[in-house]
This record gives structure tokens, C-alpha cells and sequence, in this order.
């Protein structure tokens, strides 16, 4: 059995803990397995990565990153969201519980990401080397320039973003 949520266990945990997605914060969650670990092997990531999550969620993306051994920052926003995230991948993933770090922020006031050496953290990756995020349109390319900024360690990375924001990026 997969550790990876489920449609009736994100509505599940959205209910157990008051959740009404919020348009201003673009909030959406990933609830399909299988969409989970394509992002994952897009992204590319493994047991020796050190992954910045920015905005988690429920956790769907972080359960299928901690899935492949790597060890994972998450930034979270909302407060809700943040106090859930650990309780799930305890219940869901506890062999990864050790490697799963929370930074509880808007994403564009990190100035700094936490020191590596996570108890249990077999991945010896200190400096970040990934970063997956799936942002709400109105504040991916902000947060995409502010995360770039923060470590120059970086070796992959995924972001969704909806169609609109992709072709800004290209364009220029």
C-alpha cells in the first residue's frame, strides 16, 4: 500500500482539519498518485537530494518526494496547512517523519533555509540540490526568482505554473 494521498483521504484531512481552499492564495492540491510520481521522476529527485517544497499543502508532493529517500524543506504559508503536514506523513510515511523539515513563511520572506543534518538523514545532501513547488499564478514567478536566489546549489527542478505564467517565463 502506497503512503501517497488519495481523493478521499485529501477530502478526508481537509475536513478533519476546517480547510476551505482560498482563491487568494491560488491554493490547489495534487490528488492523483500517479500525476504525484510523474512529477516526482520529471523532477528527477532522489535519496541523495535535498528538496525546498515550496507550499505543500496537504502534502500530496511531499508524501511521493520523501517516497524516493530524499530529505525535504518544506515552506508552508498557511498555518493550518503547516500544523497538518508532519501529522500526515507520520501517519501516511513515519519511516520519512526524520526527513521532513517545515519552514512555517510566506515563501518570498525566507532569507535563509535551514541547516541540513536532519537526524536520520542518510542523504548527506546539505546545501538544497532540487526544487519542486506547484504555484498559485498570482505569485510563481516572485517565489521562482526569490528560490533561485537563496542557494546557487541547485542541480533540478520542477515548478507548475499555469499556462499563462510558463509563457511569461519564456518569453522573457
Amino acid at each position: 500500500m502506497s503512503g501517497l494521498l488519495d481523493p478521499t483521504s485529501l477530502r478526508s484531512i481537509a475536513d478533519q482539519i476546517g480547510l476551505r481552499p482560498t482563491k487568494t492564495r491560488g491554493q490547489n492540491f495534487v490528488h492523483d498518485a500517479n500525476t504525484v510520481r510523474r512529477i516526482v521522476t520529471l523532477a528527477g529527485v532522489d535519496a541523495h537530494d535535498r528538496v525546498i517544497e515550496v507550499g505543500p499543502g496537504l502534502g500530496s508532493l511531499t508524501l511521493g518526494l520523501l517516497e524516493t529517500g530524499a530529505s525535504v524543506v518544506a515552506i508552508e504559508i498557511d498555518e493550518l496547512l503547516a500544523e497538518q503536514l508532519p501529522r500526515t506523513v507520520g501517519e501516511r510515511m513515519p519511516e520519512a517523519a526524520d526527513r521532513l523539515d517545515l519552514v512555517v513563511s510566506d515563501a518570498l520572506d525566507v532569507v535563509e533555509l535551514p541547516a541540513a543534518g536532519l537526524p536520520g538523514n542518510g542523504s548527506g545532501a546539505s546545501a538544497p540540490t532540487a526544487l519542486v513547488a506547484n504555484l498559485p499564478y498570482n505569485v510563481s514567478v516572485p517565489v521562482l526568482l526569490h528560490m533561485l536566489e537563496l542557494s546557487d546549489s541547485w542541480t533540478t527542478g520542477l515548478v507548475m505554473v499555469q499556462l499563462e505564467v510558463a509563457d511569461r517565463l519564456v518569453a522573457g
